[in-house]
């Protein structure tokens, strides 16, 4: 068993370097402000590194740049060198570089990691993205937080001019500190999705380890082990899930003010070395004690009370004494497991080289944040390796635990008959909740995805199909629909009738609608439909169709209802071309059109008839 541990741990550290390095191209480095690309194959994204031009406490277009000083990119500008000598961190700058050789047969695209704390990006004059607001005055720039990415499109003139305006007046330090990566559009979009989701699995792991553990806990609670070695797993994912492509932020679909991104990002990192060392003291009290936990606990606790009640311009600046203090954490947990694998603690020879592996991640994140170092994060990596060597720790002692247990079972049968039995109890009752769990997060989903009375899509779901379908080649065509006088129904027949007449009209939009079309209740009386492959004959073949077996519609147990008609707006366009929310707008307008005009027809909207 031990062989076999070891011989994993070795794989991991053989694969580590090679699946986590990416440093940029030295034959492509930017000189002078210029990069020449001419011979490049673009078989990988290339980070834009080298000498940009720089001016600054300007926002400018880039004209005129040619005689402006040199910038070494990555950098921020408050790092002494890069730009002749060292600049405050508060302020606002330009950067430009002049990138030539492309070619014109790609469709490019460009990855802009987090920039503190705001960035306009311009391409030959036109702007391509912007993050938070740029701009000279104070108490209009705005941070923004999270890697973007942006398309140029195919360059026929294989040259580009890119104009990065940067300004910051709430972080410490501000500046382009991660290369900006070029690459075609395919290459900077698969990455992008394969980090994401790398990301996300790596939080999820995280959440659900720490569950399972605080789960135990609750279970059994006279081990406290698990307890601090669940909270540390969280406040982990926490950090992991706020940081880089922010997978939290998204998963649970919120925006957070930039303040409160940054407190909870450096209050979650100094809160982490904390429940390490409770969990340490729990798990090795013979070599870690109350008393050596405190006084490591202590200025870590300083620190993340520090962050919560300082402004970020201050608690920024300590970013290189936080760093200090995780190396700190680091050389203090390694002596632990060192002292503990000496005297042949059981399971501390688990840890140690996840221990190990946890430390080079943070000491090479360490560099990277203070700029020592280019690359990309290794923290992800490396919490979950330490994360699951403990969780094998942590088996460990339960499988040698029962192990004793079966020693003993000679001369203790009854006593180890109850024992399992409550083992069985405790483990079904574990089981139980997980099925629980995952049975309401999918009755949830569908809760969130489909309107409970017609059983349709809701506004949300179809501005996220409408999304999805981006690539969609073919032309489509988006139906605004309004049940006429609808209002009457429910004052003359109570709102009982106006809830099965949205019922009867919702199962009458399924019978018109073939498989692959998305139909959708927006609220109200209103409705939606989204016919792919499908022009202007198409849609107006749909909207009489509807209009016809409209009328002729049949409202259980309501009889006297009959009738009914509906105005209906169209939009005709391609999705690839046009935003999904402008042809669900254009169609909502010639809606109101038909509504105040005639009522009970259609009219196809006349800037969007394809």
């Amino acid at each position: 068993m031990q062989r076999l541990v070891w011989m994993i741990w070795s794989l991991w550290l053989m694969m580590l370097p090679a699946a986590l390095q990416a440093e940029p191209d030295g034959a492509f480095r930017a000189r002078e402000g210029v990069l020449d690309l001419s011979g490049w194959t673009a078989a990988q994204p290339l980070a834009l590194a080298g000498e940009w031009r720089f001016a600054w406490q300007q926002l400018s277009d880039g004209i005129g740049s040619d005689d402006w000083p040199l910038f070494v990119m990555p950098s921020t500008w408050d790092q002494s060198g890069q730009a002749g000598y060292q600049y405050p961190g508060q302020g606002y700058a330009t950067f430009v570089l002049d990138i030539q050789g492309l070619d014109p047969a790609i469709n490019w695209a460009l990855f802009i990691p987090e920039i503190t704390s705001s960035f306009r990006l311009l391409a030959n004059g036109r702007e391509l993205i912007h993050g938070g607001n740029v701009t000279a005055a104070l108490e209009l720039v705005q941070p923004y937080q999270g890697n973007r990415w942006v398309s140029l499109g195919r360059i026929s003139e294989g040259r580009i001019k890119l104009v990065l305006q940067v300004a910051n007046y709430h972080h410490h330090s501000a500046g382009p500190w991660q290369s900006l990566l070029l690459g075609s559009e395919y290459q900077i979009t698969r990455s992008y999705a394969h980090h994401v989701i790398y990301e996300a699995v790596i939080l999820l792991l995280l959440a659900l380890i720490g569950l399972l553990l605080l789960l135990e806990y609750l279970v059994d609670r006279k081990d406290r082990t698990g307890l601090w070695l669940g909270l540390f797993t969280l406040m982990l994912g926490v950090r992991l899930g706020t940081t880089s492509f922010a997978p939290l932020y998204w998963m649970l679909d919120i925006s957070p003010s930039w303040i409160l991104h940054i407190r909870v990002i450096y209050i979650s990192m100094l809160l982490s070395p904390v429940l390490l060392f409770t969990w340490l003291h729990s798990a090795f009290s013979g070599d870690f004690s109350r008393r050596l936990r405190n006084l490591c606990s202590l200025p870590f606790l300083l620190a993340a009370l520090t962050c919560l009640l300082l402004p970020p311009l201050w608690f920024t600046a300590l970013l290189g004494v936080f760093g200090g203090l995780l190396l700190l954490v680091v050389v203090v947990a390694m002596a632990v497991l060192l002292r503990a694998v000496y005297l042949g603690r059981r399971g501390a020879w688990v840890i140690l080289p996840g221990m190990v592996l946890l430390g080079v991640a943070v000491i090479h994140d360490v560099l990277l944040i203070n700029q020592l170092l280019v690359g990309q994060f290794w923290s992800p990596l490396g919490f979950l390796i330490f994360i699951v060597s403990m969780i094998c720790n942590f088996l460990l002692n339960r499988v040698w635990a029962r192990q004793e247990i079966v020693r003993l079972s000679e001369q203790l049968l009854q006593v180890n008959r109850e024992l399992e039995q409550r083992v069985a109890e405790r483990t079904q009752a574990l089981a139980e909740k997980a099925n629980a769990l995952q049975d309401a997060n999918q009755q949830l989903q569908v809760l969130a995805d489909v309107d409970g009375l017609t059983g349709l899509l809701n506004r949300r779901a179809l501005l996220q199909q409408l999304q999805q379908l981006k690539q969609w080649q073919g032309s489509v065509a988006v139906l605004w629909i309004d049940l006429d006088h609808f209002k009457r129904i429910n004052d003359g027949f109570g709102h009982a009738a106006g809830d099965a007449v949205l019922a009867a009209f919702g199962a009458l939009l399924r019978r018109l609608g073939r498989d692959r079309d998305r139909l959708a209740r927006l609220g109200g009386e209103e409705f939606a439909v989204l016919l792919l492959d499908c022009g202007a004959e198409g849609a107006e073949t749909f909207a009489r169709r509807l209009q016809q077996q409209l009328r002729e519609l049949q409202v259980p147990d309501w009889p006297q209802i009959h009738n009914l008609s509906a105005s209906t707006g169209i939009a005709i366009g391609r999705l690839g071309e046009t935003d999904g929310e402008e042809l669900l707008n254009a169609a909502d307008q010639a809606m109101y059109e038909v509504k105040h005009s005639t009522r009970d027809g259609y009219k196809i909207a006349a800037d969007y008839r394809r």
